[in-house]
């Protein structure tokens, strides 16, 4: 017999399971395409952030910088939360967010209970983002296949501290 809390767990890991394959959807050729990772050196450590968006016609923005110290845990978050922060202000309406964390991957995409713990702040301000984006979804994929997203936040953390060495405005203030 599965004991209470193993039926929760497999219930909410069905659940997940479900809201992705729903996403499966292919975008449509107006839609833009993000790519997210961080890097905590060492766990915790120096937070370096990486971000790729592309657009449909052609557009191309890069997002490589330092955000302080703390967890790779943070370091996946303010990496998500700067590429959708960038999604925003470019009025983006369609996007295909991928990433190679999947603590934040099925944390954004669970829906309610609380979410990871210690990253509630991050979580709450990433829907709050998403929302504001008309379509959007967001998927895992493998470390291999996020090797752009990767080298942005690693040259981030080489650029050594005089450059972009600030903390993110959010590091600080979503922490529990």
């Amino acid at each position: 017999m599965t004991a209470p809390s193993s039926r929760v767990t497999l219930a909410r890991r069905r659940a997940a399971a479900e809201k992705l394959a729903r996403q499966r959807v292919d975008p449509s050729p107006a839609a833009w395409h993000g790519w997210f990772d961080g890097s905590a050196t060492p766990n915790p450590g120096a937070i370096g952030i990486g971000a790729l968006l592309l657009g449909p016609a052609g557009e191309r923005v890069e997002i490589s910088r330092r955000a302080g110290i703390g967890s790779s845990g943070d370091a996946e978050y303010l990496a998500l939360l700067a590429l959708l922060e960038k999604a925003v202000d470019l009025k983006v309406e369609e996007l295909l967010v991928r990433g190679d964390s999947q603590v934040v991957v099925h944390d954004v995409l669970t829906d309610g209970g609380p979410g990871a713990k210690g990253l509630e702040g991050y979580r709450a301000r990433a829907l709050a983002l998403l929302a504001r984006i008309e379509q959007v979804a967001v998927r895992w994929l493998p470390r291999h296949r996020n090797g752009e997203a990767d080298s942005l936040s690693q040259q981030a953390l080489e650029s050594g501290p005089g450059t972009g060495a600030a903390a993110h405005p959010l590091l600080d203030v979503l922490r529990p």
